[in-house]
């Protein structure tokens, strides 16, 4: 079914397309096509069709005269449904004409509402003959325009009664895209004003999603949070870019912003939303192919955006259909992991295709497919807005569904720790029975006194095997079956006791798993256990006389107490161990994991002022001393400065 979906959604907005359109693509000419301008429009404005304009490719860099001189069987109609030519590498002249239809003089204002065009020269012909000239695009500073704003704007004077030619001179790497609304002056600041304000609100709510999420990552370390919030910051710079705003206002003062912003947003959006997906569905975790399309769009992205930032077009053929993939393999990927149970993949896949559904609304009028209107222009705005709204409702139901398992957790483990008082108290009343049973044995009959004593002396056996049992509980690490902490403390003050009493050397290895952090992270908890519980076995395997102590000593380090063994001697235990873990085959998720592990050795010195402390505070430092040199090595605390 998902290899059917997209072939169906083009034929659904083809279909949309020909309702919308119903005579196609095909458009001819209309000779009588002059612009009839009245002195007050009802509207205040008038929205230019390709029936209006026809256009001619200038191959010759031709001036103003010489196209006004061409023969009229040497202009184009144009055959979309917006006054377009798509992207050319030679200029593109565009012609219009005017009649004013009043025997009175009027003035208005021609808008062009397409902001990424380079160069554009306005050129007016009066009916006496004059020219008159204004230049716009991103090459032109704004107050070397006629009017700044967020649309080129070119002033129109018309005598009563005259017919005047308009021509439009292009030059751009994008689409000759030419929406153009003629305007009575009062209406043009109107209607300019309500646009902006449009805009600005749904800034705002971008805005807001993006502090909002921010904050949260700042509180949670969670680095979806902090990718959203950048998607959402490349949203709006794109916005501002795409719209003209951000020209207006921001940046438009600085030459390289206005001519390559608006690339460079494109690519950033693309890479940071990536991004965010590798990160909200956690890809890393899945691996595979799901990971492999992701690195593919980041991996394009990165570079796209670098040559970008160079100033290169190099992979500038490329964008259309690798934005293409990127949507398509998000969008396979939200699908994938939302038939696999992922709930957040749910969200991501709706608020996904609606982005999809909503841009290519906005890409086919771009391409002149679809009209200019309201639906066309707003539409990708839109369908960011309602995604970034999605995606945070995401994030909050995963907070929420987070917090679910944790207090699931907490109740799971109150209710281990009552059972176990539950368990603790049955026995204390066992006991008790016990006693009773012993006291009243002794207040029945001498025949049956041997009969209860027996039966108390095994009751008491048992209670002595449960304790011991319990005992040795306390003093061992359930992970690794070594002993724990407690265990190491009591025995190593007996050890170090013997050694000052018979002169004997005595020295101690501490082990510390490299990296090990990282593999939790990267493999899970379980993988995690699963390598303490080898370095445990690589140790008992390694040391193995009765007198040698094994002890977990918390989190990742493990100490080694050797009796009657000199710091050279157990320097040389320590290579072994070390060399062992290091090539362990050590596989987990299908992938071999590389085992290393760093070790300190230190000896006791006979200085009869050495403590305990002391001689694990000797390994300890030797132990970094290894970590900082390098890790997967031994460092003898005698090679550096400690405390004695």
């Amino acid at each position: 079914m998902r290899l059917f979906a997209r072939p169906l959604l083009l034929c659904l907005l083809f279909a949309v397309q020909c309702i919308i359109t119903p005579n196609g693509w095909a458009r001819e000419w209309v000779e009588d096509a002059t612009i009839r301008v009245a002195a007050s429009d009802e509207a205040g404005f008038q929205q230019l069709s390709p029936n209006h304009a026809r256009y001619f490719i200038d191959e010759l860099n031709r001036g103003p005269d010489a196209i006004h001189q061409l023969p009229a069987d040497a202009w184009s109609a144009i055959a979309r449904e917006t006054i377009n030519v798509g992207p050319l590498s030679v200029p593109v002249w565009f012609h219009l004409r005017l009649h004013n239809t009043t025997g009175d003089a009027v003035g208005r204002i021609l808008e062009l509402r397409w902001i990424n065009l380079r160069w554009v020269d306005f050129y007016q012909r009066r009916s006496d003959g004059q020219w008159l000239h204004h230049q716009a695009g991103l090459n032109v500073p704004s107050d070397q325009q006629y009017l700044s704003g967020s649309s080129y704007l070119f002033p129109i004077e018309l005598n009563g009664g005259e017919y005047s030619d308009i021509y439009f001179r292009v030059d751009t790497q994008f689409n000759a895209l030419m929406p153009l609304f003629l305007w009575q002056r009062i209406d043009y600041f109107r209607s300019h004003a309500q646009q902006l304000m449009v805009y600005f609100v749904a800034f705002g709510v971008l805005a807001a999603m993006m502090l909002y999420n921010l904050s949260l990552y700042v509180f949670t370390r969670e680095r979806s949070y902090c990718y959203y919030s950048i998607y959402a910051l490349s949203i709006l710079v794109y916005e501002l870019a795409a719209s003209g705003i951000g020209n207006q206002f921001i940046w438009g003062g600085f030459e390289w912003t206005r001519l390559h912003l608006y690339a460079v947003s494109i690519n950033l959006s693309f890479l940071c939303g990536v991004l965010f997906v590798r990160y909200f569905l956690q890809l890393k975790q899945y691996g595979g192919w799901l990971l492999l399309l992701n690195n593919l769009s980041l991996w394009y992205w990165s570079l796209s955006l670098v040559m970008v930032l160079l100033g290169s077009s190099l992979l500038h053929r490329l964008g259309a259909p690798v934005s293409m993939f990127t949507c398509v393999s998000g969008l396979i990927t939200g699908i994938y992991l939302w038939r696999g149970g992922n709930v957040s993949a749910r969200y991501f896949t709706i608020a996904w295709a609606t982005l999809i559904v909503c841009t290519m609304l906005t890409v086919q009028m771009i391409e002149g497919r679809l009209p200019y209107n309201f639906l066309t222009v707003y539409g990708q705005l839109i369908g960011f807005i309602v995604e970034l709204l999605l995606l945070s409702f995401a994030l909050a139901e995963r907070i929420n569904r987070e917090r679910r398992n944790r207090e699931l957790a907490q109740r799971e483990a109150l209710a281990l720790q009552t059972q176990i008082s539950a368990e603790r108290e049955e026995r204390v009343q066992a006991q008790a029975q016990l006693l009773d049973v012993q006291q009243k044995a002794n207040e029945e009959l001498e025949t049956r006194v041997a009969e209860r004593t027996e039966a108390l002396v095994r009751a008491m056996a048992e209670l002595e095997k449960a304790n011991t049992q319990m005992a040795k509980l306390s003093r061992t690490d359930q992970l690794t079956g070594l002993g724990n902490r407690r265990f190491l403390d009591e025995v190593l003050e007996q050890v170090l006791d013997s050694a000052q009493r018979t002169a004997k050397p005595l020295s101690v290895i501490m082990v510390d798993i490299d990296h090990f952090k990282q593999i939790n992270d990267t493999y899970g908890h379980p993988v995690g256990d699963e390598c303490l519980r080898l370095v445990g076995a690589t140790l008992r395997k390694l040391v193995t006389r009765g007198t040698d102590v094994i002890a977990r000593y918390g989190g990742e380090e493990f100490v080694v107490v050797l009796a009657e063994t000199s710091e050279t001697d157990a320097y040389r235990v320590a290579q072994r161990i070390c060399e062992e873990v290091a090539g362990t085959q050590f596989i987990a998720s299908g992938q071999r994991i590389a085992l290393k592990v760093s070790l300190g050795v230190a000896a006791y010195d006979h200085s009869g002022t050495m403590t305990t402390e002391v001689l694990m505070a000797n390994a300890d430092q030797a132990l970094y001393s290894a970590k900082d040199q390098g890790r997967n090595r031994v460092v003898r605390a005698s090679a550096i400065t400690v405390a004695h």
